[in-house]
C-alpha cells in the first residue's frame, strides 16, 4: 500500500472514528484533501462550540445561573462536559437557595480553603486534558499537512486547500496557547528567551499567515518599518510573533470588507542602550466604544456577546498580549471610535544584536545530513498511542535517515529497550496501560547503566507547567509540544545526543 493510501485510510478512519463520516470512495490525492478538509472543519466546530461554552461560562462567573450550556447533536466529549456542567449549575442553585445549608457553609469557611485549592487543581487537570484532546489530533492535520505542502506535484488549487488547513490549524493552535499562556503568566511561570531576531522576517512571516484571510476580505494591507529599526535585535521573537498575531488578528477580524490595516513599526527612542521599537496596528473596523475600552485587555472580555457570537475569539488575545508586553517591560495603549476602527500602539525596549552582544547568535544549519552516534544510523524507540501520530513521527524521522521502532504505550517501550539498544526515545505521556511518567521511572530504574540513563524527550500535548515540572523531576531530559515542528525536533535529538556523548 502506498504511503498516499495509508494516509488516506488513516483520514478515513479517524473521520469514522470521530465523525462517523466517510467523504470520500477514491484513493487518489484529491481524496486526501476532500477528507483533510472535511476533518478540518469538523475541528474548526468543535473549536467554536468551545468558545460558546467559555462565553458561557464566563457569564456564570458574573453571576447568571440562568442558561444552560447547549447540548448538540454530536454527542461527544464536549457534550459530556456541558451536560455534567448543567447538572453542577443546577445543584449551585439549589445550593443556593438552601438557607439552612448556606449557614453551614459559612461556618466551614477553613473547609473552601481546601475546596478552592482543589478547584483550582481541577482547572489545571481540565486545561490539561483539553489542551491533551485538542492538540493531538492537531499534531496530525498540521503535520501531515506540512507534508504534503512539500509535494511538488500540486497544483495551485490543492496547494490553496491545504494552506487553509494549515492557517485554520495554527490560528486554533494560537486560540490553544492564549489559554496555557494565560495560566503560565498568572503562575509567574512564563520565561522569556534573549536570541537574536529578525524583525522585519517575523512582520512578514505574520503577514504570509493572515495572506488569504486578507485576500478574502479584500483588506488593504500595508506594511511599513522605518530604516532606523536594527535589522537585528536580541529578544524573545517567538513572543513578539504572538503579539503581532493577535493585533493584527484582530485588525483583520474586526474590520470590514475592503476595510484597511496599516501595520507600522519604527523607533520611538534610543534609551541606555535600548531601542523602544514601536509597533501600531491601525484598522478601519467596527471600533471600540469608549466605556468599553479600559476593559478589553482582561480575560474573556469582549466589546459584548454579540461581538463574540459574529466574530468569533475567546476574549484572551489582547489580556495575553498585554501581560507579555508588561513582562517586557513595555507598554500598550489603544486609541478607538465606534464604526470607525482602532489603533493599538506598544512600545517595546529591545537591544540590538551586534557582534559584541552577550548571547551566542543561534546556528541556523540547512544541512539535514545526520552525524550517527554509533555504527550506524540513529535508532530511535517512539512510545506512542495514537496511530496518525505514529504515523507522522514515523515519517518525520525517516526523512532524517533515523531508524525508528514505534510501540504502543510505556510498558512495551520498556521492554523493547531490555531487549534492544536505542540511542534516544520520544516518550507520549498520556498512554493505556502505562503512561510516559511510569515508563520514565521504570527506564532509570534499570540496573543497565547505559540504558537507564538514555536521553528522553517527552513528545506530549499536555504543557502544562505541572506537567513541565514532573518530567523533570522524573527525569525526562526534554519536552516538546504537538503540534511539532520536524526541524525543531531533529534539532532537539541531535543536541541531546551530542550532550549525552561529551
Amino acid at each position: 500500500m502506498s504511503k498516499l493510501k495509508e494516509i488516506l485510510a488513516l483520514v478515513r478512519s479517524i473521520n469514522g472514528d470521530e465523525f462517523h463520516e466517510q467523504i470520500t470512495d477514491g484513493d487518489s490525492l484529491d481524496d486526501v484533501y476532500r477528507e483533510l478538509l472535511f476533518l478540518s472543519k469538523k475541528i474548526e466546530s468543535k473549536k467554536n462550540r468551545t468558545d460558546v461554552i467559555i462565553d458561557h461560562i464566563s457569564n456564570c462567573f458574573a453571576g447568571d445561573f440562568f442558561h444552560q450550556l447547549p447540548i448538540s447533536e454530536e454527542q461527544d466529549e464536549l457534550d459530556v462536559f456541558c451536560m455534567g456542567f448543567n447538572t453542577y449549575i443546577e445543584e449551585l442553585k439549589a445550593v443556593m437557595v438552601s438557607r439552612n445549608l448556606l449557614e453551614i457553609i459559612n461556618k466551614k469557611l477553613v473547609e473552601e480553603k481546601e475546596h478552592s485549592k482543589q478547584l483550582v487543581r481541577a482547572k489545571d487537570e481540565f486545561m490539561s486534558n483539553m489542551s491533551h484532546e485538542i492538540r493531538t489530533p492537531l499534531n496530525g492535520i498540521l503535520g501531515f499537512t506540512n507534508l504534503l505542502l512539500k509535494n511538488t506535484s500540486l497544483d495551485t488549487e490543492a496547494k490553496k486547500q491545504l494552506d487553509s488547513i494549515k492557517i485554520s490549524g495554527d490560528i486554533l493552535l494560537v486560540i490553544i496557547n492564549d489559554i496555557l499562556d494565560l495560566l503560565k503568566i498568572e503562575s509567574g511561570q512564563i520565561k522569556l528567551s534573549e536570541k537574536p531576531f529578525d524583525l522585519r522576517q517575523v512582520t512578514h512571516f505574520i503577514y504570509n499567515t493572515f495572506s488569504i484571510q486578507i485576500t478574502e476580505k479584500e483588506i488593504d494591507f500595508d506594511i511599513s518599518i522605518d530604516k532606523n529599526v536594527p535589522k537585528s535585535l536580541i529578544g524573545d521573537s517567538i513572543r513578539i510573533s504572538q503579539i503581532l498575531f493577535n493585533l493584527v488578528s484582530n485588525a483583520i477580524k474586526f474590520n470590514h470588507s475592503k476595510g484597511k490595516v496599516g501595520l507600522k513599526i519604527g523607533v520611538d527612542k534610543i534609551e541606555n542602550g535600548y531601542h523602544f521599537i514601536q509597533i501600531s496596528v491601525k484598522d478601519t473596523g467596527i471600533g471600540i466604544p469608549s466605556d468599553k475600552i479600559n476593559f478589553i485587555f482582561n480575560p474573556f472580555i469582549q466589546v459584548s456577546n454579540d461581538t463574540g457570537r459574529k466574530y468569533g475569539g475567546t476574549g484572551l488575545g489582547l489580556a495575553v498580549t498585554k501581560k507579555i508586553i508588561n513582562i517586557m517591560n513595555g507598554e500598550i495603549y489603544v486609541k478607538s471610535k465606534l464604526g470607525l476602527g482602532s489603533k493599538f500602539t506598544t512600545t517595546i525596549p529591545l537591544l540590538e544584536y551586534t557582534s559584541d552582544s552577550s548571547v551566542s547568535q543561534p546556528v541556523i544549519n540547512n544541512d539535514q545530513s545526520v552525524i550517527s552516534v554509533s555504527d550506524g544510523k540513529i535508532k530511535v524507540l517512539v512510545a506512542e498511542d495514537n496511530r496518525i501520530n505514529q504515523l507522522l513521527v514515523r515519517t518525520v524521522l525517516k526523512r532524517f535517515n533515523f531508524d525508528c521502532t514505534i510501540v504502543d504505550n510505556g510498558k512495551l517501550a520498556v521492554e523493547a529497550l531490555i531487549k534492544e539498544s536505542f540511542d534516544i526515545i520520544l516518550m507520549d505521556l498520556m498512554m493505556p496501560e502505562m503512561n510516559g511518567y511510569e515508563a520514565t521511572l521504570a527506564i532509570r530504574s534499570l540496573e543497565d547503566v547505559t540504558k537507564k540513563n538514555i536521553p528522553i524527550i517527552a513528545l506530549t500535548a499536555v504543557v502544562t507547567s505541572p506537567v513541565i515540572e514532573a518530567c523533570t523531576s522524573i527525569g525526562i531530559d526534554k519536552y516538546m509540544s504537538k503540534p511539532f515542528e520536524a526541524n525543531e525536533l531533529h534539532k532537539m535529538i541531535i543536541e541531546l545526543l551530542q550532550t549525552d556523548k561529551t
